[in-house]
């Protein structure tokens, strides 16, 4: 008897195995984390090697602590952005759930060279809250279209009002791209070219495919109107903080530029980098916010800085948390396949 509780304790060898794999992979991430310091570390230090340091480890300390509670902001704000929308949708979850899913998710893109977060995303809402694949599909893209939309906004008003050199043709092309997309997706229903789709080959697969993108219509037409202002002042907000860095880290440096500047300057050049299709905008928006920076007077070598660190914050912030998150819910998960395991051994004890 003594030894049959010895072997109840003992975990199943599948949950140490999947721990062994969560171990290794989370291993990998920090290893990301690490290289992607290290070698923006060195890059800066090229960049700002004619800086007062000694001027620098004065502020520093100040400026750090308050961009680290801009980055804890900018957190809070799209993880309400998230629990509104799942709230919207009608389903439960907590902001404790909704936070660990956003990052775990918004991890997996910076580590695979394809948005790997968009499906595993809806993988998460389906495991841990429970929703639909379809209104998780619908959930997503609902958050793609305002994460893209408020930034073009923005970039409009910034290229009226400052870089009127920059032109309208980049945030207007964005624009047409969704709003082509909002009415495809909303108004042209499967069923409508149903006589199409039994011509194409594979007709059983299309017609479920038809059916499914049906159950994703009306997951976002059961999206009230209130949740989508929210939604989008909340990603504004966000947008806001992000300004609001790169402000902080500019006056470090001694080049203080106007936040709503800088606000329109990173509104265009997400909206670029949206614009190109690139993973993450990587290299475009990069290029033309230090430009838009070189426009608002600020050197060559400063704006270089400023834009590897406003990148340095935009993937390494996430990933750390995402890092976290994952360990989270994959222990989480594993406690509940071993709590399981051993109910169901006692059971056939």
């Amino acid at each position: 008897m003594r030894k049959l509780d010895n072997h109840r304790d003992e975990p199943p060898r599948p949950c140490r195995r999947k721990r062994q794999q969560l171990h290794a992979r989370s291993w990998i991430a920090v290893g990301v984390v690490l290289v992607i310091f290290i070698t923006s570390a060195l890059l800066l230090f090229y960049l700002l090697r004619d800086m007062d340091w000694v001027f620098l480890r004065e502020i520093a300390p100040l400026y750090l602590a308050l961009i680290f509670l801009l980055s804890v902001l900018g957190t809070a704000l799209y993880t309400t952005a998230i629990y509104v929308l799942v709230f919207a949708s009608g389903h439960q979850t907590t902001f404790t759930q909704a936070y660990l899913v956003l990052t775990a998710s918004l991890s997996a893109n910076y580590v695979t060279p394809v948005k790997a977060g968009i499906p595993l995303r809806v993988y998460l809402y389906n495991h841990f809250m429970h929703i639909p694949t379809a209104t998780g599909t619908a959930l997503v893209v609902l958050e793609t279209f305002i994460g893209m939309l408020t930034p073009a906004l923005i970039a409009i008003m910034g290229i009226a009002s400052l870089f009127t050199n920059v032109g309208l043709s980049v945030p207007l092309a964005l624009l047409v791209v969704l709003l082509a997309g909002t009415t495809i997706i909303l108004y042209v229903k499967p069923k409508h070219i149903e006589l199409f789709l039994r011509g194409l080959p594979w007709s059983g697969f299309t017609q479920r495919v038809a059916r499914f993108v049906e159950r994703v219509q009306a997951g976002l037409r059961s999206v009230p109107a209130w949740a989508l202002v929210s939604i989008s002042l909340l990603f504004t907000l966000n947008f806001v903080t992000s300004a609001l860095q790169s402000y902080l880290v500019l006056r470090v440096l001694g080049y203080p530029v106007s936040p709503l500047a800088l606000l329109y300057a990173l509104a265009i050049s997400v909206t670029a980098g949206n614009l190109s299709l690139i993973p993450m905008g990587l290299g475009v928006r990069d290029a033309s916010f230090t430009l838009l920076l070189m426009q608002l007077g600020v050197p060559n070598e400063v704006a270089l800085a400023a834009a590897v660190i406003q990148r340095l914050f935009a993937p390494g912030w996430p990933l750390l948390l995402g890092v976290i998150s994952t360990n989270i819910l994959g222990v989480s998960e594993l406690m509940k396949r071993g709590s399981s395991s051993a109910e169901s051994t006692s059971e056939e004890s």
